[in-house]
């Protein structure tokens, strides 16, 4: 059964909301990056107050809104409605090691899925105030503008942007050698 149209622009509209607001959490953080507490999770791979703050507003704001919406989110794990066919999947600072070190380039990351697929996301670039939006037939938006895939076919004319592993146990040869080809 597909999603309604008005149901997608609202469950964007509520990510919307909940993006913005763990965005004031994570700038109120910014200002004052020597206080943040920030722990390990494993090896490269961080958790900051801000995390947890930022998270604990998209839990709120998604539950209220959706409560028979199951979560999954990086810190808090699952919560909700365990039988949901709705799953919201959220990681509060999506590049929590450049918002350690005042890299602004991180986001908040919010998507859904319906039995598994994904119907709508919201990613909203905390640093630049660009808001990315996309939904299930609708395509995708930059500040409610539509964007596209350029039609740019070869690689010689193209700008190619990427981000290497680092977790332990990551293929790093195996991605280098997938990045040559």
């Amino acid at each position: 059964m597909p999603t309604p149209t008005s149901s997608l622009q609202a469950f964007v509209a509520t990510a919307t909301k909940a993006a913005r607001m763990a965005a004031r959490e994570i700038n109120r953080a910014a200002e004052d990056r020597d206080l943040l507490e920030i722990s390990d999770k494993a090896a490269n791979d961080f958790v900051t107050s801000a995390d947890k703050a930022a998270e604990a507003v998209i839990i709120r704001e998604l539950t209220s809104a959706y409560p028979h919406h199951a979560v999954l989110s990086e810190e808090a794990g699952r919560v909700g409605d365990p039988k949901s066919d709705y799953l919201w999947i959220i990681d509060p600072i999506d590049g929590t090691t450049n918002f350690i070190h005042g890299l602004p380039q991180y986001c908040v990351s919010i998507a859904l899925t319906y039995r598994g697929e994904p119907i709508a996301a919201v990613i909203y670039d905390v640093a630049k105030n660009e808001l990315f939006t996309a939904a299930r037939g609708q395509g995708a938006k930059l500040d409610d503008r539509r964007i596209r895939v350029s039609e740019t076919d070869e690689m010689r004319r193209s700008l190619i942007g990427t981000g290497f592993p680092f977790r332990r146990g990551c293929d790093f040869d195996g991605y280098l050698a997938g990045f040559r080809r």
